[in-house]
């Protein structure tokens, strides 16, 4: 035990809160023992760096190293260009459950490497995009959708079912985000004004 951890002690319970997620939540997320979690946020052990990285990126944070003359930049970054969700983080954790539980779920499945890799293809864009405000209903629904399946045994109709419903709201979040249904034109990042003369 030592007090050069207390810093990510203190941010990984007060990540876990604003998730709204017990230890035993954090748990099944990451993958380290509710036990262990326990035990590193009451200053009890030092966790291996491993399970830190495992625990940190469950609650969408990194582990970065940064020389300490650019701190000061790196949280000045950090709070102006931080984007507030539109779903709740502990929609966000749940979402992560069910997609974690349903994956396991199609171990047993006689599916195609292929057709897995897609879904998960599918599912990393979910988590590297912010859900847009208008599509919050339809993400919820999928959600929920993931843990009513959680539960049953997935066959390749059901898997089928999963990968077009999976699909179809990726498809309304990209027509959501895509600058004419926000009624702007796609402009180029630059362009080469070619009348005046400039190459």
């Amino acid at each position: 035990m030592s007090y050069e951890f207390d810093h990510l002690r203190t941010a990984l319970r007060k990540a876990r809160v604003s998730f709204g997620l017990s230890q035993r939540e954090l748990s099944g997320i990451s993958g380290v023992q509710q036990a262990q979690i326990s035990k590193f946020e009451n200053g009890a052990v030092d966790l291996r760096l491993s399970s830190l990285v495992a625990l940190f990126r469950a609650l969408e944070l990194e582990l970065e190293l940064v020389p300490r003359t650019c701190l000061p930049a790196v949280q000045s970054i950090i709070r102006t260009t931080s984007p507030k969700s539109t779903i709740s983080r502990k929609l966000s954790a749940r979402g992560k459950i069910a997609v974690d539980h349903v994956m396991q779920g199609l171990t047993q499945l006689d599916q195609t490497a292929k057709q897995v890799q897609y879904l998960q293809e599918l599912i990393r864009f979910f988590e590297r995009i912010r859900i847009p405000a208008d599509q919050t209903k339809n993400y919820t629904r999928w959600v929920k959708y993931l843990e009513r399946l959680h539960a049953m045994p997935i066959d390749a109709e059901k898997f089928e079912a999963l990968l077009k419903r999976t699909e179809a709201l990726r498809n309304q979040i990209e027509r959501s985000q895509s600058p004419r249904s926000q009624g702007l034109s796609e402009k180029p990042a630059y362009s080469l004004d070619e009348e005046d003369g400039h190459v």
